[in-house]
């Protein structure tokens, strides 16, 4: 699972970091997040038909064509990487519409077993991943236009799997990171084939994360700055 997560690197540090030949006007206008929740807008990088890298702003939420409206999106956040090949809504992005989602780490609640109120933890990376202190999600993306004509809206959802030992204090899911050697790969878009894919499909090792309290202001989204990252006390 991943219903929350923050990017704070600026856009031209992930242009820098992920080798971006192009990025959408839009994008330079984004500034550092620390609380990104359903529906609202962030960073992906993606490749065009060349190969080249672009990275553009999107709606956290994947939308397919066929959908009737935006508000399915906000169920969309996280497709299961095992099973999204099989899954109508996420069978073509699979095979034609992949994309990384770049995060400076995500926030996860860990349920009492005493039933006071949950503690919140972020998850970042360590320098056994990247210098950069910046994921790479692995994401799809899709396009919606209203029936009635109108702006196309490019939507994205976030692929998880099984958590891994750090992660699994607080989720049995967590996201699906990709090292910086298989970029290319999870990005060509003349890799079509699903079983190519499947190597990049696994639970991170657990030296690629690192947990941290941190306090209660998180469970607002209406909260967004960078003491939302402060140690609990």
């Amino acid at each position: 699972m991943c219903g929350r997560y923050h990017q704070h690197k600026p856009i031209d540090a992930l242009a820098l970091m992920f080798e971006v030949g192009e990025a959408l006007d839009e994008a330079a206008s984004f500034t550092p997040r620390w609380n990104i929740a359903p529906t609202q807008h962030a960073p992906v990088v993606r490749a065009r038909a060349d190969g080249r890298r672009t990275l553009s702003i999107m709606r956290w939420g994947l939308v397919p064509p066929w959908a009737p409206d935006l508000s399915g999106g906000a169920r969309c956040i996280n497709a299961r990487a095992e099973t999204a090949p099989d899954k109508p809504t996420f069978r073509e992005p699979v095979r034609q519409r992949r994309c990384i989602v770049p995060a400076t780490g995500w926030y996860e609640w860990q349920v009492q077993p005493d039933g006071t109120p949950k503690r919140a933890f972020t998850f970042e990376p360590t320098t056994a991943l990247t210098s950069a202190g910046v994921f790479a999600f692995a994401g799809l993306w899709s396009q919606w236009r209203p029936r009635a004509g109108g702006e196309v809206v490019e939507t994205f959802t976030v692929l998880t799997v099984d958590a891994n030992a750090v992660a699994a204090v607080a989720h049995a899911r967590m996201p699906l990171l990709l090292a910086a050697s298989a970029w290319t790969h999870w990005l060509d878009p003349g890799e079509r084939r699903v079983e190519a894919l499947a190597p990049l499909v696994h639970t991170p090792p657990d030296a690629w994360i690192q947990a941290r309290r941190v306090g209660p202001r998180v469970n607002s989204v209406r909260n967004d700055d960078a003491a939302l990252l402060d140690p609990a006390t």
